[in-house]
Parts: structure tokens; C-alpha cells; sequence
């Protein structure tokens, strides 16, 4: 064996004598070994939890691995889901009427009426029970103190042949003798289509009768009603245009009736039309009509004739004066012409 060899022998056997794993035991390095792959293998898992997720549609698990969620198993989930809310929120109709009476009242919170557009308003209350369980009888909900009131008057203008007054109660007193119809029937159909044409001129709050006489006297009047005033509505308006046509001229002339008629309507105004110049008023008549209007009243008078007027002693002229009216004359013939 050659020396080289020899001493190479040597060396090692040196080494093995002196190496330190020969004084540990192998159990010992065994555990060591066990525990360093131990180690390795926690800190890989701690790696995997730290790091990003798969994606917002996924979910992460404790291993590291991501797992992502099919559509189909999505819309599955939603599906349980409202069925379940569902379920929840089916309730008994006693259930819900018991929870609707468990919650506390709530006052209701109302905006403030306008007072200046709206009005004051009554002062006081109508008398009607308070009291939740009473129940309302025909007569209190008819009585005085809970009906409804009519419209309030108002006033404004009214032309009748070019005699304007204002007011709010009228009275149209118009002859319908048979000398009316002459010449040619103009005189009453020129009546009529002014009469009609004031009447459009009135409002809803202003109230007006109307008088035809001839020897007697006929005045407008609801169905089984007395005469009195009405309202100017649209309704008493087209009953007025009806009553208006429905009157042809006939029979002599007696105007004092007709005026005491009128005047017992208590109007604003009054206005009088007649072509009649026989008979005149007398005086007695004059100071009769003047005594029982007691100048309340506005008496405008209007006369149909043919020719020149003549208002020396004509009475029309003074009862116009005398019940501080206006007296106006017309000329038949001119209504032939313009018809």
C-alpha cells in the first residue's frame, strides 16, 4: 500500500475520533430533524393566511386554498334567502292589526291654512257631539247650526236699455199688454233680448225677479215654490230665458199691481217697462209707490212709444224722479229697422 494512502487513512480515522455528532445521540438528532421540518411547515400555513385572496368572488380558507362559487349556486342562495325574508314578513291579518294597534298615536302634522285667502272662518263651532260613539242623528246634521249657508250676496253693475245701477237684489217689471206686439211684434221681442242680456250680466251672489203684467201680474217661481228672489246661477238664468219666451203679449194695462209687487220683493232696484201712455199713473199711485218704498228702492223707468217722448206730465217720468230712478224713451220703429 503505498505511504500516501496510508497517511490519508490516518487522517480520517483522526477526524471520526474527534467529530462532536459522535457525542450526540441519535434520538437527539432525530427530534432536532423532526422539529425543523415542523417549523417549516408552520411557517408556509402562516404565508398562506397573510396573502391575497382569490378574488371578490371567492373565499379564502384556513389551508390557503380559494374556491370560487358557481352562478347557479349564487342565484340558489339569493333564493333561499328572500323565501326566508318572506317567511318572515307573511303575518296574520290578526298579527298585523295587532301591531298596527301596539304602536303609539301620531299627531299629524298639518301645514297653517292661509287665513287671508280662506277667511276667518265662523267664530264658533257648530254644536255637534264631540264624543267618538255618539252618532250623528237626520236633525242635528240638518239643524240650523251645521248646514251649509247659501252664497253671500255680492253687488255689482246691471244695464237695462242703458240704465246701469248696482246692487244686489233686482226686480225686472216688464208690460205685456197686447200693444206690446205692435208694430210687427218688435217692442216684446226687443224686451225680451235685453232682459236676457242683463240677466247674463249678472254673478252668482246677486238675486232678481221678473215681472210680466198686463191686467194681472206674473212672476217667476220655482215648482210648487212662492215667487221670490233668486240666485243669478246658470240653472235660474236658462229657467229665466224659458219663462221670458214662454210670454206673448195680450190683454189691457194696470201698472199700479205690478209695482206694489215688485216693491214687496224688498229690491235694490227696480226696472220698469211699459208702452203704454194710457192709463197714467195718477198722483194718488205716485205717492202710494212712494210711501211704500220709502226710498229704499231705485225705480229706473223705461218707456216704448212712437214719435217724439213728451215728458210733461208724464208719469213715468216722475216716479223715475220720485224714487231717485232715471227715465229713458225709445222709439219702437227704430227696433224694425236694427232688428
Amino acid at each position: 500500500m503505498p505511504a500516501a494512502f496510508t497517511e490519508l487513512k490516518q487522517q480520517k480515522s483522526r477526524w471520526q475520533s474527534n467529530s462532536p455528532l459522535l457525542a450526540v445521540p441519535s434520538w437527539a438528532a432525530s427530534l432536532a430533524i423532526h422539529s425543523l421540518f415542523l417549523l417549516i411547515l408552520i411557517t408556509s400555513l402562516n404565508r398562506c393566511d397573510s396573502g391575497q385572496t382569490g378574488g371578490q368572488e371567492g373565499d379564502l380558507r384556513s389551508v390557503g386554498i380559494y374556491v370560487k362559487q358557481s352562478p347557479d349556486a349564487e342565484q340558489i342562495q339569493e333564493s333561499e334567502q328572500e323565501s326566508q325574508e318572506t317567511t318572515q314578513n307573511q303575518l296574520s291579518p290578526q298579527d298585523q292589526v295587532t301591531e298596527v294597534m301596539d304602536q303609539p298615536p301620531v299627531d299629524p302634522q298639518l301645514p297653517e291654512l292661509n287665513s287671508k285667502l280662506l277667511g276667518a272662518g265662523p267664530s264658533q263651532n257648530p254644536s255637534i257631539p264631540s264624543s267618538p260613539t255618539t252618532d250623528l242623528t237626520t236633525n242635528q246634521l240638518m239643524s240650523p247650526s251645521t248646514a251649509l249657508a247659501p252664497p253671500v250676496m255680492g253687488t255689482g253693475n246691471v244695464n237695462f236699455f242703458d240704465a246701469v245701477d248696482s246692487g244686489k237684489r233686482f226686480v225686472f217689471v216688464l208690460d205685456c199688454s197686447g200693444s206690446m206686439a205692435a208694430p210687427q211684434g218688435a217692442p216684446i221681442r226687443k224686451a225680451r233680448s235685453e232682459l236676457i242680456a242683463s240677466l247674463a250680466g249678472l254673478n252668482h251672489h246677486q238675486q232678481f225677479q221678473i215681472i210680466f203684467y198686463n191686467t194681472t201680474t206674473r212672476a217667476m217661481q220655482q215648482r210648487g215654490k212662492a215667487a221670490g228672489l233668486l240666485y243669478a246661477t246658470d240653472i235660474n238664468r236658462t229657467l229665466a230665458r224659458q219663462f221670458i219666451q214662454s210670454v206673448e203679449p195680450d190683454g189691457g194695462t194696470d201698472h199700479l199691481p205690478a209695482l206694489k209687487r215688485a216693491l214687496s220683493f224688498q229690491p235694490d232696484v227696480i226696472f220698469f217697462l211699459t208702452d203704454a201712455k194710457h192709463p197714467q199713473l195718477s198722483s194718488a199711485d205716485l205717492n202710494e209707490i212712494r210711501v211704500r218704498n220709502g226710498g229704499k228702492a231705485k225705480i229706473h223707468c223705461i218707456e216704448f212709444g212712437e214719435g217724439f217722448p213728451v215728458k210733461e206730465g208724464n208719469s213715468l217720468d216722475k216716479l223715475a224722479r220720485q224714487n231717485r230712478g232715471s227715465y229713458r224713451y225709445y222709439n219702437v220703429r227704430k227696433f224694425i229697422k236694427n232688428r
